[in-house]
């Protein structure tokens, strides 16, 4: 029988200091550091100011254990993986290296999920800026601090439950005995396995109104947080996640719940494919491979629940990609006009 009281999980890659910041966090919590495992798993890290940290966290510190890959791969997925197989405890969370939680956030979700013996209990978050800190918007009434499930069928919203993983404690036995785990090499990751978990959940517990995750939201030029990479590998790596969600739904016979799970990620992604830069061979590419996604979508919400995107929705049904980039052009130019505009009104004080 483990001394911990759950595991946190954590993939690095040249992490430097958000790690350090990201282990104190831990060390504070009310539960009790000593009550907590923490388990690294370094996607090979270049930086040699990383890997001396790590060492020195394993060497420092008998709760905490690094696992040096010997391979980068990349992607999340896989380090997550190695970090819930080697955990001890019987319940595991994971986490970002460059985010925090705040003080209680183990001593109320421990506690909660423990006492109602529950498979998965999910917190709120909140989005870190450089300048700003936002709650997300609410799933359920605010007034509401607790919702309960014994099965997804009892109250499908909690499929608008943002996927992020950090904030979701599984009961380790329930992700074992499902075979329940992350897709590798491919983004939305989370996602995946957020809705391959509910779709098996005995009981799933959300507290709407705890917050206990700072995210920490970066968009610097040489800083990006992985929201806001654009770029062919990370939108196609996005599209294999979303046909692997999709394949849950049908495994479960439950694709009837497709616009619960994906109206929201499709408009994201939409909105990613357009900002981006690449080229246009490239986005003729990724529109082809995500139109089976596209034209599900449409069944349920034919102008993408988003009055803007509704001109792409006649080329995708045709299968005309070449058109549907000439809308998604005229749609960033008309948005880079906007924004344009926008900024011009607020330096001026008009709005």
């Amino acid at each position: 029988m483990s001394n911990y009281k759950l595991s946190v999980i954590i993939p690095t890659y040249n992490s430097r200091d958000f790690i350090v910041d990201a282990i104190d966090s831990i060390k504070n919590q009310s539960i009790g550091f000593d009550n907590v495992e923490v388990i690294i798993v370094d996607d090979k890290s270049t930086d040699k100011y990383t890997v001396n940290l790590l060492n020195q966290y394993n060497n420092d510190y008998s709760n905490i254990k690094v696992i040096f890959k010997d391979e980068n791969s990349g992607f999340p997925g896989e380090g997550r993986n190695i970090g819930i197989k080697n955990a001890e405890s019987d319940y595991v969370i994971v986490m970002d290296h460059d985010d925090t939680y705040v003080k209680n956030a183990f001593e109320v979700m421990y506690n909660k999920i423990s006492s109602e013996n529950a498979d998965l209990l999910i917190a709120s978050y909140m989005n870190v800026y450089n300048d700003k800190i936002i709650k997300p918007k609410y799933v359920f009434n605010e007034n509401i601090n607790e919702v309960k499930i014994s099965s997804i069928d009892e109250n499908p919203d909690f499929f608008k439950i943002g996927p992020s993983i950090w904030t979701k404690l599984y009961r380790k036995d329930f992700l074992f005995e499902n075979n329940i785990k992350f897709i590798e090499e491919m983004l939305a990751e989370d996602l995946e396995l957020f809705i391959h978990s509910l779709l098996c959940v005995n009981k799933a517990i959300y507290l709407n109104n705890f917050f206990a995750y700072n995210y920490r939201i970066r968009n610097s030029a040489n800083d990006k947080s992985t929201i806001h990479i654009r770029n062919k590998k990370y939108l196609s790596a996005m599209i294999d996640g979303y046909f692997k969600t999709w394949d849950d739904l049908k495994n479960f016979n439950k694709e009837y719940y497709f616009p619960n799970v994906f109206t929201q990620h499709v408009v994201y992604w939409i909105k990613s494919f357009i900002a981006s830069d690449i080229s246009d061979n490239e986005k003729i590419e990724l529109l082809e491979k995500i139109s089976p996604i596209l034209k599900k979508q449409l069944e349920y919400t034919p102008d993408f629940s988003e009055r803007i995107y509704k001109d792409l929705a006649k080329p995708i049904l045709n299968d005309d990609y070449i058109e549907a980039l000439k809308v998604s052009k005229k749609i960033k130019k008309s948005r880079k006009i906007k924004e344009s505009v926008k900024s011009i009104l607020n330096k001026l004080h008009l709005r």
